[in-house]
């Protein structure tokens, strides 16, 4: 029979709160007490609540658990909590600010660059990281960009309209959607980022098998 000892849960708990560390997320510092090999994605959604960041596959594969964490996009889902400790984070979540929102999500809205929206804060958040290194990429450079995103509705050639909208800024995002919308309707438009895709897609293969 176990016998429940109230004095030791106490400092059980103690020592608990004692050992916890702290992470730096959209600004703001959160105590974790998971493992270090934890992945980050379980520390974000399970202990800290921000359930903006999405499981998809689990092997960093699909996109849709992508935050950036100090200025890199980052799959949360492979990304060990260890490597989170001392840098910067920001979710989804952490985008807007006052009650507005980031340029990218205001260019995803506008575009309508989303269907079912599952990999969407993935797309953002990716999208937010290139466009810090590179403020205005061309289509393939935004295709070359986000290859490790999955949309699986095909929704890739208003995902690239979104993200050149973005780079054009917000006082400039009124004007281009009359022109850049009506394009994504347009076969060849689809053809062409479906191309740009794919061409990446198998660069990306070629490389891969070159390295086993």
């Amino acid at each position: 029979m176990t016998m429940f000892d109230a004095n030791y849960a106490g400092e059980s708990e103690a020592n608990q709160k004692a050992s916890a560390k702290t992470i730096l997320v959209n600004g703001k510092r959160y105590p974790v007490t998971s493992e270090p090999d934890t992945p980050l994605l379980f520390v974000l959604r399970d202990e800290i609540g921000l359930t903006g960041t999405k499981y998809g596959c689990g092997e960093g594969q699909c996109g849709a658990c992508t935050v950036v964490v100090n200025g890199v996009a980052r799959r949360s889902c492979l990304t060990p909590l260890a490597d989170a400790f001392g840098k910067s984070i920001t979710t989804i979540e952490g985008l807007e600010r006052d009650g507005n929102l980031h340029p990218v999500q205001a260019a995803f809205i506008q575009a309508d660059a989303f269907q079912c929206a599952y990999c969407t804060s993935g797309m953002i958040m990716s999208s937010v990281a290139l466009l810090e290194k590179n403020p205005n990429p061309s289509d393939g450079e935004i295709v070359a960009g986000l290859q490790g995103n999955i949309c699986r509705c095909g929704a890739h050639p208003r995902i690239v309209d979104a993200v050149r909208i973005a780079a054009k800024g917000a006082k400039k995002q009124s004007a281009a959607s009359a022109t850049v919308v009506p394009v994504l309707r347009t076969s060849a438009r689809t053809t062409e980022v479906a191309t740009l895709y794919s061409a990446n897609a198998a660069q990306a293969r070629g490389t891969s098998e070159g390295a086993l």
